[in-house]
């Protein structure tokens, strides 16, 4: 990716596993707040199990406009965006990180609404058959079927597939398949685990690694990056390297997204070599969400109380060079 610093990124939370009315502006954030539920004039914003951010990125008199993953159904989607006042028509690209319901769902209902086409930045092996079974005895069955590139064309989609890293718009990045290297973020590779998470690969059952993970990474004046993730199921600590990797930078100016420490199963000592990672990288804004866990978030927020902002449905946070 050509070296093209962005001066300003706003991202909004359009969905996130809850609302907190109660939680206050802060100096890098704005809230759907108090004022915002109790105002009878405007719509409440709603919580979903998943993950929808909007980035918008301004330099010069330009701006360019991309929504990193599309929550877990379009009606909430939807009606977040009219709550928040966010001009649907006015996106310029879409990117999924994986093809997990809680991350594309919405997908089929923003293309609905949309008036004009839109590329949809995806690994191709999101649309692999997936399966879960837990250790209860549940079994989500082809939990992704509704997620095709036949349909994603005939809502009005472009699919954009790629491997690789893609350039989806000025000094942004879609990182495609990310190299797993820490140890300790090492994907199961069985699926006679109790939670067992299991892609139809090939004509053959095999332990869904999800490789077809990937972040968006955003490249913030001369030298800052700032990366999205999706559920980090290729590990958080290797996405943010490899970010800085792909950009030649090291100044990571803010992480948002799912960490991954709060799947069931997972052990508390990954949280504490993820945090022991961390202090070596010295992440500047800290918004630890969705799968993340609320243990896990919470040591976050005492490791890090200056970085960290407890991220919910409505949070605004804007990055500057």
């Amino acid at each position: 990716m050509r070296d093209f610093g962005l001066e300003r990124v706003t991202i909004t939370t359009v969905t996130e596993n809850y609302v907190d009315m109660l939680l206050p502006d802060e100096e890098r954030v704005t809230r759907a707040g108090l004022a915002h539920h109790f105002d009878p004039k405007r719509k409440r914003p709603l919580g979903e199990n998943g993950i929808c951010l909007l980035v918008e990125a301004e330099w010069g008199r330009y701006s360019y406009r991309v929504m990193f993953d599309t929550a877990m159904t379009g009606p909430t989607l939807l009606h977040n965006a009219s709550a928040l006042n966010l001009d649907l028509q006015a996106l310029d690209h879409v990117v999924l990180s994986h093809g997990h319901p809680d991350h594309y769902g919405g997908l089929l209902g923003l293309l609905g609404v949309r008036e004009a086409p839109l590329p949809i930045s995806v690994h191709p092996a999101a649309f692999d058959t997936r399966y879960l079974r837990l250790a209860s005895g549940q079994v989500a069955p082809y939990f992704n079927h509704d997620l095709t590139a036949v349909s994603i064309d005939n809502a009005g989609g472009r699919p954009v597939l790629h491997t690789g890293p893609l350039e989806i718009g000025p000094g942004m990045l879609a990182t495609g398949t990310i190299p797993r290297e820490v140890d300790f973020e090492m994907p199961p590779a069985s699926i006679d685990m109790p939670n067992a998470a299991i892609q139809i690969r090939e004509g053959h059952m095999c332990a869904d690694e999800v490789p077809d993970d990937q972040a968006l990474v955003l490249n913030v004046g001369s030298d800052g990056i700032v990366v999205l993730v999706g559920c980090s199921h290729a590990g958080i600590v290797n996405t943010i390297r490899y970010a800085m990797k792909l950009t030649c930078r090291e100044r990571v100016m803010g992480v948002f997204g799912g960490f991954h420490l709060g799947f069931p199963g997972t052990p508390e000592s990954k949280t504490a070599k993820t945090i022991e990672a961390f202090r070596d990288i010295d992440i500047q804004l800290l918004c630890p969400m969705h799968c993340t866990g609320m243990r896990a978030i919470m040591d976050l927020a005492r490791a890090f109380p200056d970085a960290f902002i407890l991220n919910c449905t409505g949070t605004k946070a804007f990055v500057s060079a």
